[in-house]
C-alpha cells in the first residue's frame, strides 16, 4: 500500500473571498513524504503561513515532536495535531533510517470547534490504526489531489470535512481515559452517600481540600456535570427506585431523596425524565426496570 503513494505535496489557494459567508473547510495543503535528511525541521513559531491546523500521521520510521516541554518519538500509527503558530517543533532524527508520513494542513475558522473536541478526546498525539477510517479518508484526499480532482473550494471542503468527520467519529469511539483527581473522586463518593442531606458547594470544596472555584471547574471538567446537576441526577435516580418498588407518597419520596417539597421534586423529575412521577408510576406498560438510565 505504501508504495502506491508518491512523495508529493499539493497546495490549494482558491479565491474564496466571495465565499466567506459559507461554512466551507479551507484546504491549504495535503502531502505524503519520506524524510531521510536531518535538515527536515519545522518550528511552529518560526513559520509565516499560519494560521493553520496540522494533522501529520506516521506510516513508517519515526520522527520527533517537541511539545509542552516534552520530547515525543512519533512512531508508526501515531499522529500529531498542532496549531500554527504555536510553540512546538517537529523534526527528523538522523539516527533513524527514515520517516514516512501523510499530512494535511487546513485553515482553522470552520474546523476549529471539531478540532478542539478531537484533541479533548484523544489528545494531541493519538495512536490511530493504519486501516482506520480517518487514515483511509486522508489517503483518499491525497489521491484526489494527485489525480487533479480537487479543482474548486467546494470539492476541497467536501474532502476535508469527510476526513475530519471520520477523525471525530474515531475520537468519539476511542477517547483517552481521563484520570479523575482524587479530590473529585472523594466528592463523588460523598455525594453518592449523602445526596439526601447535601451541604453547600463551598463546604464540599473545603471538605476535599479545594477552593470553590477550582472545585467547580475541576468537577465539571471530569464529571461532565456541575455538582448540583450530579446531585439532582442521584436524587431522581433514587426516586425512580422508590416509585417502582414502594407505595410512598410523592411528598415522602421527595423528602427521602432530599427535596424540600413535592412540587420542586415533580419539577426536577419532569425536567430529567420527561413526565411527572405520578405518570411514570401509573403507566401500565412499564417494563420491570431494575434501574433506569437517563441522559
Amino acid at each position: 500500500m505504501n508504495n502506491q503513494l508518491a512523495r508529493e505535496t499539493y497546495g490549494f489557494r482558491f479565491n474564496s473571498s466571495n465565499l466567506l459567508h459559507l461554512p466551507l473547510c479551507h484546504l491549504f495543503a495535503v502531502g505524503h513524504d519520506v524524510i531521510r535528511s536531518s535538515d527536515y525541521r519545522w518550528h511552529g513559531l518560526e513559520r509565516n503561513d499560519g494560521p493553520l491546523l496540522l494533522f501529520q500521521y506516521t506510516i513508517s520510521g519515526q520522527g520527533v515532536l517537541e511539545l509542552n516541554g516534552e520530547t515525543i518519538n512519533i512512531v508508526p500509527s501515531t499522529a500529531f495535531l498542532v496549531e500554527i503558530p504555536s510553540d512546538h517543533c517537529y523534526y527528523f532524527d538522523h539516527q533513524n533510517e527514515s520517516w514516512q508520513f501523510l499530512f494535511i494542513l487546513v485553515r482553522p475558522h470552520t474546523i476549529m470547534p471539531m478540532w478542539n473536541d478531537i484533541i479533548e478526546q484523544i489528545g494531541r498525539v493519538p495512536v490511530i490504526p493504519l486501516n482506520s477510517q480517518p487514515i483511509h479518508m486522508l489517503k483518499q484526499l491525497f489521491t484526489a489531489a494527485q489525480q487533479g480532482v480537487i479543482i474548486d473550494p467546494y470539492t476541497a471542503s467536501s474532502y476535508v470535512y469527510s476526513f475530519f468527520m471520520a477523525l471525530k467519529q474515531f475520537s468519539d469511539s476511542n477517547p483517552v481515559p481521563s484520570a479523575i483527581p482524587a479530590s473529585i473522586t472523594q466528592a463523588l463518593q460523598w455525594i453518592d452517600e449523602h445526596y439526601a442531606h447535601m451541604i453547600g458547594q463551598e463546604q464540599l470544596a473545603e471538605l476535599v481540600g479545594l477552593s470553590k472555584y477550582h472545585f467547580l471547574r475541576s468537577f465539571t471538567k471530569h464529571v461532565g456535570l456541575t455538582p448540583n446537576e450530579y446531585v439532582n441526577r442521584k436524587r431522581i435516580e433514587k426516586s425512580l427506585e422508590l416509585l417502582l418498588a414502594t407505595d410512598l407518597s410523592l411528598d415522602q419520596i421527595a423528602q427521602t431523596v432530599g427535596y424540600s417539597s413535592a412540587s420542586y421534586y415533580i419539577r426536577m423529575f419532569r425536567k430529567l425524565i420527561g413526565q411527572t412521577p405520578a405518570t411514570f408510576r401509573s403507566s401500565k406498560h412499564q417494563l420491570p426496570y431494575k434501574r433506569l438510565f437517563f441522559d
